[in-house]
């Protein structure tokens, strides 16, 4: 399920830093908070687990604006500004939306956006094939030894042939923590459709690098919806992997 937030800034306009995204997930657990203290402290500290692997099961996108611009130190946004949270698990939906309906405004680096609006959009219905476009950044990488024989992380583009496979396995995990059975069927197939562009966040210190991507994804029904609805790759609950459904018709 997934939620459209609308917002405006209380002042004249929302000033942020060029990362921002550990601040919107601060504000998350706030709001689930205010739903149910237990939930919020269990997702937090332990989350969702398959084999010795935690999920938070949720995502979200940027704040989305029409009025924003990039200046020396970050951006300025005005007006009206759209806000995407998405999760499989419905004690999640639920008490977020308690939450943001107790608070009606969301705290975000000692400013406030004030919620106009909470709309509850209407679900896909998946077959076996989806066409995306990602919201935030998909990540997804793997292990390699380096020349100083020091084990480190690579992030891997979507061109290079572990990506697609990688990204299955996550979403087939994720499928098993959150409904507790091995996702049936088929694997995926994964066409882009556009040339991916890269994108470096940092996430409380942290370098992420991600992928903005237009593709088609083809194959098992289920770990389309759990990518749509949980997110696509990793870390899904610092804002990365949302995507949103496009037309089927390829993209020019």
């Amino acid at each position: 399920m997934r939620f459209k937030i609308s917002l405006h800034p209380e002042g004249e306009r929302l000033r942020l830093p060029y990362n921002y995204n550990h601040a919107l997930a601060a504000a998350i657990y706030s709001f689930l908070a205010q739903g149910d203290t237990t939930f919020s402290h269990f997702l937090h500290q332990e989350g969702f687990y398959h084999k010795g692997k935690a999920f938070k099961l949720f995502t979200f996108s940027p704040l989305l604006s029409k009025r924003r611009r990039a200046v020396k130190d970050g951006l300025l946004m005005e007006g009206r500004i759209d806000w995407f949270i998405s999760s499989p698990r419905e004690e999640f939906i639920t008490n977020l939306a308690q939450g943001i309906l107790a608070q009606g405004f969301l705290p975000l680096l000692g400013q406030r956006l004030i919620v106009e609006e909470v709309e509850v959009l209407s679900q896909p219905v998946f077959a076996d094939q989806a066409s995306f476009r990602t919201l935030s950044p998909i990540v997804i990488s793997t292990g390699e030894v380096g020349s100083n024989g020091r084990f480190h992380k690579k992030y891997l583009s979507p061109e290079e042939p572990e990506f697609s496979p990688i990204l299955e396995e996550n979403l087939r995990r994720k499928y098993q923590a959150c409904y507790g059975k091995k996702a049936l069927g088929e694997g995926l197939s994964l066409k882009l459709l556009r040339r991916p562009q890269s994108k470096l966040i940092d996430y409380k210190g942290i370098k992420i690098r991600g992928w903005f991507m237009h593709f088609t994804v083809a194959g098992n029904a289920e770990l389309i919806k759990i990518g749509y609805e949980a997110g696509f790759g990793e870390n899904n609950s610092a804002g990365f992997g949302m995507v949103e459904v496009q037309p089927k018709s390829p993209l020019p």
